[in-house]
């Protein structure tokens, strides 16, 4: 997994490319290309808090961030993948929007000048795609999200988002944990960009009845650099998931 970076590494990615959560899995027969299937409708709610901070010589520098988002997707299954407990043969796509809201702030210091920005999003829309199939990992389902759009998940800046600073700093985007990587700060998820992809994994006893409680995001550590100075970050949430 990749350490979180500072803004300007930031800056450079994005360039060259972005609490709690329950899902209610709701089941009812339907029809597709003359099979008998059933359709799997997803219900997602989740929320954290993030902390990121630098203690150095040059700067002292904070920034926090607390944010929510729902959706729903739907997904039709034959019912012999459903009912199999492993899962094998899971592998079925689908369409829908995200909604986010969150609010944050960055303070820093640097030479004896404070400046801070505040972070606001409300009700912000993210159309995305997602594939639910069998995990990499053993007795897992993984669910993956990518945004239709192209620019990362949620906007961080317009369409109901906003970002103000003081002392004509500029910012387009939180340097850390921002929505349109889906409230992460790590480069990667699960080997792909995190501003294109986010994976959700569960157990596969979720389905076709269960429930299940996992941690997104997660994320925390430290690194202590001569050139960088004192960094810290923490980025956690559950996901609550029930099938039924």
């Amino acid at each position: 997994m990749c350490r979180p970076y500072d803004t300007p590494v930031r800056d450079v990615v994005q360039l060259a490319a972005a609490c709690a959560c329950a899902a209610v899995v709701l089941l009812s027969p339907t029809a597709a290309s003359g099979l008998s299937q059933r359709t799997v409708t997803v219900t997602l709610a989740g929320g954290g808090k993030a902390f990121w901070k630098l203690d150095s010589s040059r700067e002292t520098s904070r920034l926090t961030l607390k944010y929510h988002w729902h959706g729903a997707l739907s997904f039709a299954v034959p019912p012999p993948v459903l009912a199999d407990p492993k899962h094998r043969r899971l592998s079925v796509s689908s369409a829908g929007t995200l909604v986010g809201t969150w609010t944050g702030q960055y303070r820093t210091r640097k030479s004896g000048r404070l400046t801070t920005c505040t972070y606001r999003g409300s009700k912000v829309k993210s159309r995305v795609t997602a594939k639910l199939a069998k995990g990499r990992a053993r007795n897992t389902l993984e669910l993956t999200l990518h945004p239709r759009a192209g620019k990362g998940f949620f906007s961080d800046k317009g369409r109901r988002a906003t970002v103000r600073c003081t002392n004509q700093y500029v910012q387009s985007a939180p340097s850390h944990f921002a929505p349109s990587w889906f409230f992460r700060d790590n480069l990667q998820d699960h080997g792909r960009l995190t501003s294109d992809t986010a994976v959700i994994v569960v157990p596969s006893r979720l389905l076709p009845r269960g429930s299940a409680t996992v941690a997104f995001p997660d994320e925390k550590g430290r690194n202590d650099s001569v050139a960088l100075g004192h960094l810290a970050w923490s980025n956690r949430a559950e996901t609550a998931v029930r099938a039924r």
